[in-house]
């Protein structure tokens, strides 16, 4: 093994260190016992996990932003599917200009979509807090499902569709029966991609949320303006967990190197 790989491996490790440390400190300050976030804990316990979980606001939150999390990822599959089969097999003018506009969540600062959002539906006259939510989140999650899913169409390889289509399959059955289970690695990869971004969006639900409808993170958001126990760190390292076993689900069922086409 060379310097140069060594370096590039300690680098890597201090880089990977950085990110994970305040996760880490999270993690181990939901275990203290007392009444105030510690690190390292003086004494372990769950009490805080027992106190977060017991909150009315939080499972109501909580309940909140997984059905609309999983109302978003619903309608996204047939747009991003559709979507990402016109980008990239169509040939027609203004296919680069649909492919930035259906990017730009990706690129825009996401308070300024969360701004334009909001003064769109203000101007609408639109004040259902839930559809709006809804609506603002497929706008957000859209490009993830999308992007999967073409890096799944880029290593499709054409002659199964080919093959199909010869031997008297119609397009249709073609597409059902060759190609969506040849994507939908990509597809699943997205759908979870898309429903953990929506699950944990603050920057554009803290403009359209109402103090009936709340998400979690804007739930979270509200008790610690007032309150620094530390239920908050034990209701993290929930949402830290729930993470992991998605990315683990996820790996074993498709791949992520599958899903994502590497």
């Amino acid at each position: 093994m060379t310097v140069g790989m060594l370096l590039a491996r300690a680098g890597a490790a201090a880089l990977l260190g950085f990110v994970l440390a305040p996760i880490v400190v999270v993690v181990v300050a939901s275990f203290t016992a007392a009444a105030v976030p510690e690190f390292p804990p003086t004494q372990w316990s769950l009490r805080w996990y027992a106190h977060a979980l017991s909150q009315p606001v939080f499972r109501a939150a909580a309940w909140n932003s997984a059905v609309l999390a999983a109302a978003a990822t619903a309608v996204n599959v047939p747009i991003a599917l559709m979507a990402a089969f016109a980008i990239a097999r169509g040939r027609f003018p203004g296919r680069e200009a649909i492919q930035t506009i259906l990017l730009a969540p990706l690129i825009v600062p996401a308070v300024v979509t969360g701004i334009a959002i909001l003064l769109a539906f203000s101007a609408a006259g639109w004040r259902d807090a839930m559809s709006r939510l809804l609506l603002a989140h497929v706008v957000i999650t859209l490009p993830y499902m999308v992007r999967t899913i073409m890096a799944s169409l880029a290593r499709l390889d054409p002659t199964a569709e080919e093959a199909a289509m010869t031997l008297g399959a119609s397009p249709l059955r073609c597409f059902l029966h060759v190609t969506l289970p040849l994507v939908m690695p990509g597809l699943v990869a997205g759908a979870v991609f898309a429903f953990i971004v929506s699950f944990d969006n603050v920057s554009v639900s803290l403009f359209l949320t109402t103090a009936r409808t709340s998400t979690l993170p804007i739930a979270v958001l509200g008790y610690v303006e007032y309150n620094i126990d530390p239920s908050i760190a034990a209701l993290s390292t929930l949402l830290v967990a729930a993470s992991l076993v998605a990315a683990v689900a996820l790996e074993r069922a498709v791949g992520l190197r599958r899903a994502l086409g590497s």
